[in-house]
């Protein structure tokens, strides 16, 4: 057997985790914000992250000594996030308390164990950062994968959610907090509101735990272990950390004078579980191969076909930050000028044009200066500027969507934000000077 290499914990742990969860300090954070939410928050967080691991793991030239490397990464991350996001959670934090909200609005609610807001954030948690782990996976497989292996790998992750939903529609018992007592309730939504939101939260984070596990039963039947191990640390660290953190349902009770904005707290450091389970995840599974055993698999860590790798990143960065500035607009112009669906009509008419154009100009170029098969000089020489632009862009973003900085919270939270940038930056410069010693080194 081939001896692992030599464990080096500042590149392949201290400094990945660092990253990710300094990253996710901000960008969850900013999920929440004006102009986001949902999907659009997560994809925000998404590219992010997704280009942050990819500039990280990637050598400039030569044979690539880790597994986790490729362009499409920043894709994969941002659609992974992306999907995930569809869906609510505001419902559970109120069973930390005791209540299970039944109509908010007239002040109804029912005692409920607390236990139950630790099972749902688990649950929620889990997809939420694992799906985005999943498709990762994807982009570092042991063995080739076919287009009728894509398909069953899709077929999985499709089935998997059908399944979940089915069971959810069919056994609404097992899935709906205190069914048997609140049957009746639960049948009569008009008058328990509530109750509808709860449903559609839980049916939610059901089918992508669903989703999920399909994808993840996919990968164990193909027995890559690798990717076995990076989908389950992300999804079951996460899950831990968001049942941990409870919403921040806790704070009111700890600081019971203080009149800040909790609920961005909780954003805040939900990312920052989010980027540790991917910090943990990278050691686990991106560690430099030794040469020896990456002979056995030479297609996995050369660059066999760049030209579809360098189309692949572009289109990831294109539409990740093309819907995070033309949402970050959007949030602007809505707490600065009103009438949000306004500002979002006119910014769509133009960015979504501008994408479509980046698209069409990234295939020219990569028709018109292709690279040889197996080329191993740098693929892509302006990575730096990638990963600067990302921060800076994303940064702008932040500041402008912390709404008006006459409020002292949100001014807290801006320069919050910017010393976040500050670790990233930092590690991010440091990654720069040790691979330019690198290149220089006899």
């Amino acid at each position: 057997m081939n001896p692992l290499p030599r464990r080096d914990l500042a590149h392949d742990l201290v400094f990945p985790t660092m990253l990710f969860a300094a990253l996710g300090g901000m960008t969850w954070a900013i999920r929440g914000c004006s102009g986001f939410g949902g999907s659009a928050g997560c994809i925000f967080a998404g590219v992010t992250w997704g280009t942050a691991w990819w500039f990280i793991a990637r050598e400039p030239v030569g044979e690539q000594p880790r597994r986790y490397t490729s362009g499409w990464i920043v894709l994969a991350v941002t659609v992974g996030m992306g999907i995930a996001g569809a869906r609510g959670w505001a419902q559970w934090s109120t069973f930390f308390e005791g209540r299970l909200q039944t109509n908010t609005a007239a002040g109804e609610f029912v005692p409920i164990s607390p236990s139950y807001g630790f099972l749902w954030l688990f649950i929620a948690g889990v997809p939420w950062a694992g799906i985005g782990a999943c498709m990762l996976a994807w982009c570092g497989s042991a063995r080739r994968t076919a287009v009728w292996h894509w398909g069953i790998r899709i077929a999985c992750g499709i089935g998997g959610a059908w399944l979940a939903a089915a069971l959810f529609r069919h056994l609404p018992q097992i899935f709906l907090p205190l069914y048997d007592s609140l049957e009746a309730r639960y049948h009569d939504l008009d008058a328990n509101p509530n109750l509808r939101r709860l449903i559609n939260d839980n049916r939610a984070a059901i089918t992508h735990m669903g989703l999920y596990l399909g994808f993840l039963a996919y990968e164990i039947g193909r027995r890559d272990w690798k990717n076995v191990i990076l989908i389950v640390t992300v999804g079951l660290l996460n899950g831990i950390g968001w049942a941990a953190l409870q919403n921040w349902q806790w704070a009111d009770e700890v600081w019971p004078e203080g009149n800040f904005n909790w609920w961005r707290c909780w954003e805040s450091t939900g990312g920052i579980s989010i980027g540790i389970a991917y910090g943990v995840a990278y050691y686990l599974v991106n560690r430099p191969v030794p040469p020896e055993s990456r002979k056995h698999n030479q297609a996995l860590f050369t660059n066999q076909r760049p030209n579809f790798e360098r189309f692949g990143l572009y289109l990831g960065l294109i539409l990740g930050l093309g819907f995070s500035i033309r949402n970050g607009l959007k949030g602007w112009a809505n707490i600065y000028l009103g009438n949000e669906d306004l500002w979002a009509a006119r910014f769509s008419m133009v960015i979504l044009p501008l994408m479509l154009l980046g698209i069409a100009a990234t295939i020219v170029y990569v028709w018109r200066r292709p690279l040889p098969a197996g080329y191993e000089g740098n693929a892509f020489p302006r990575a730096a500027w990638i990963i600067w632009t990302v921060l800076i862009v994303q940064n702008i973003i932040a500041q402008l969507v912390t709404a008006s900085p006459k409020g002292w919270t949100e001014t807290v939270f801006a320069i919050y934000y910017m010393l976040l940038f500050l670790i990233a930056g930092a590690i991010v410069v440091h990654y720069q000077v040790m691979r330019r010693r690198q290149a220089i080194s006899p």
